[in-house]
């Protein structure tokens, strides 16, 4: 049927002939996928609705539920499981979702091909050609530049699945046990992130993700490469002024993971004013005074910034292609970042919280000072060397940590007083500074190139010590280099890799961090009561400081890993026979020692590509655990017969 409708085009030899047949045909299995897609999602959209309203009845009649004669005694393992039908219903959809993205990209690219074969336009449309139909719908129903009212019902939708989902979760959490709560919390939690960050990658997203995967495609059948779209290198400036410090969004999570836990763990509880006073301050701490003093950050290191040879990935403060823009864009940010700040003052006089808000302005932007007073000094011909100036930035930079754990403290009643609050700042205050000093090391190995074992440094490094001087810990010898910044090649090594020097400054910043979670464990795993010095802080003190050792001592990931899994069943099993609650007595071990085998494993350049990294590894994981599991379950002849490729597609 495709070739009798061919031989009414305009084809003039049968190759042209040939080829808008398969074109056609193609177009043909699309479109009919797409009508099949759009069937299937009204189909599920009524199964996810259907499934939550069914766990809400079946659960509504379990005695954690209902306080009734007749109520059904169910296990609080079985009722944190309920939710599961319905994370998989949505899961699915976005699956489809995604092959639905990819789908649109492919016909908008055969309809363009087609329209070279039916150049007269549509006699009723004449601004059309055929074949327009997917392109035309794309320009409404686009999430990048499609119509405002569609994208706002998108948006609805989306909203509405996060409160339906979370509120369902969240009404089963409710009456269970802690243990079982935090589980919910971690496994719904992560799959919730996993949600955002594919809806955002195919709904924001499906441009880059259709032509790199079709790029993958190609280098791998046709040995051919399609480029990417273009990226611009700098950030727009009202996307800098709004959010300054992308990568930063990850200490948004200190304040509420913190007071959250420390809730959840004792007895405290706060009551609505209370909540929402918490709120406030959080939000105008991250959101307004820490925002503030990013960009005043940025200005200052403006210079730096510009000479980075990873500038791009940063997105810091834009500078434009000439000098009046660069000037106007500083005067703009300095302008919004001085609004931030007074925006916080009428914040907190709104809500009789000046005193607060002075507080925070103070305390925040004085480290700032201390730290911008530290690093301001002439550049070193050898900034590799370890002077008590870099090691007082390090210490320094370990203070906004503080900061947060004692602001989370504060909101839920513990004062500057209360040892618990010095306990908690103090252990936050150390994971800081081994989180920022890895993060400086990665960073100094992007202006590194590896020359027969030694490590050259680009002279650009010179102007920053703070982060020069922490090369030498690596365990390779470092020496000045003569290569430009962009010629380096270091940022992406996983220079940390290693077990390097076992007295560096993450590591030792590590080691107070971890031998601190063992009575921060004890805090939460018994209702908040600050830990004596007894038998039972003794034996978690003793498995951790054992466990921190090991892990210290490790010589790569994989041995860091294996610590890593088995301090937590260590500390959980001993704490278990001590009495304690296990849940909560690890978190601080895992928060700690996992962000370490984490960042001890990056490169720069994996590290400042953020999700995107860690959801390529987690799915890669994920393939790789499916493929073995496969294989045993059919066997590895049957695998490689049915799913090993092989030329010319032959069994």
């Amino acid at each position: 049927m495709a070739v009798a409708r061919v031989m009414v085009g305009a084809a003039e030899n049968a190759p042209d002939m040939a080829r808008l047949a398969v074109l056609i045909s193609d177009y043909e299995m699309a479109r009919d996928d797409d009508r099949s897609f759009i069937a299937t999602m009204a189909a599920m959209i009524g199964v996810a609705v259907a499934l939550a309203t069914a766990v809400v009845a079946v659960v509504s009649q379990t005695c954690q539920f209902a306080q009734t004669d007749d109520c059904v005694t169910a296990h609080d393992a079985l009722l944190a499981a309920t939710p599961l039908p319905t994370l998989a219903a949505l899961a699915y959809m976005q699956m489809l979702g995604v092959v639905a993205t990819m789908r649109s990209y492919y016909i908008r690219a055969v309809e363009t091909e087609l329209q070279t074969y039916a150049v007269d336009q549509l006699v009723a449309v004449p601004e059309l050609r055929p074949a327009s139909l997917v392109g035309v719908m794309t320009e409404i129903v686009s999430l990048r530049r499609g119509r405002l009212g569609y994208r706002l019902l998108y948006l609805l939708i989306y909203f509405c699945v996060v409160v339906v989902f979370g509120g369902l979760a969240l009404y089963v959490a409710l009456r269970l046990g802690q243990p079982w709560q935090l589980i919910m919390f971690i496994v719904y939690g992560l799959f919730a992130l996993l949600f955002t960050v594919e809806v955002m990658a195919t709904a924001v997203g499906g441009n880059s993700l259709f032509f790199k995967h079709a790029a993958r495609y190609a280098a791998r059948t046709l040995d051919l490469s399609r480029p990417e779209p273009p990226h611009d290198e700098e950030r727009k400036l009202w996307s800098y002024l709004l959010v300054p410090r992308t990568a930063d969004w990850i200490k948004w999570i200190i304040v509420p993971a913190v007071g959250g836990l420390l809730l959840w763990a004792g007895s405290i509880r706060l009551d609505r004013d209370e909540l929402a006073t918490a709120a406030v301050v959080w939000l105008m701490l991250e959101g307004l005074i820490y925002t503030a003093r990013y960009q005043w950050n940025d200005i200052i290191g403006l210079a730096d910034d510009v000479a980075h040879p990873a500038r791009s990935a940063r997105k810091r403060l834009p500078v434009g292609n000439s000098n009046p823009t660069m000037r106007r864009n500083v005067r703009r940010s300095a302008v919004t970042a001085l609004a931030r700040v007074a925006l916080a003052i009428g914040v907190g006089v709104y809500f009789d919280l000046a005193w607060v808000m002075a507080c925070l302005i103070c305390s925040v932007f004085g480290v700032a000072v201390l730290y911008e007073a530290l690093r301001r000094r002439p550049a070193s011909d050898r900034p590799e060397r370890t002077t008590p100036v870099t090691v007082a930035i390090w210490l320094a930079v370990g203070l906004g940590y503080v900061l947060r754990a004692a602001v989370a403290c504060w909101l839920i009643g513990l004062g500057p007083h209360d040892a618990r609050t010095w306990l908690v700042a103090g252990a936050f205050g150390a994971f800081g500074v081994m989180f920022v000093t890895l993060t400086w090391a990665l960073e100094a190995s992007s202006y590194c190139r590896e020359v027969d074992g030694e490590i050259r440094y680009a002279p650009e490094l010179r102007a920053k010590p703070q982060i020069a001087a922490l090369l030498p810990y690596t365990g390779k010898p470092v020496a000045p280099g003569s290569h430009s910044k962009d010629d380096a090649d270091c940022g992406d090594e996983t220079m940390l890799e290693k077990r390097g020097l076992l007295i560096s400054p993450w590591n030792s910043a590590a080691l107070i961090a971890l031998l601190l979670s063992a009575p921060l464990g004890v805090l939460m795993a018994d209702g908040l009561d600050m830990p004596a010095a007894d038998t039972r802080l003794g034996w978690v003190a003793l498995v951790t400081a054992v466990a921190a050792v090991a892990m210290l001592a490790s010589a790569n990931t994989r041995v860091r890993t294996l610590v890593l899994l088995a301090g937590t069943v260590g500390l959980a099993a001993t704490q278990y026979s001590l009495g304690l609650q296990p849940g909560f007595g690890v978190a601080p071990w895992l928060v700690f020692a996992g962000c370490y085998v984490a960042f001890r494993s990056q490169s720069y350049t994996s590290l400042t590509e953020g999700l995107e990294i860690l959801a390529k590894v987690l799915l890669y994981r994920i393939d790789v655990l499916w493929r073995k599991t496969r294989s045993v379950l059919v066997s590895k002849r049957t695998e490689a017969l049915v799913w090993e490729d092989r030329p010319g597609g032959s069994p």
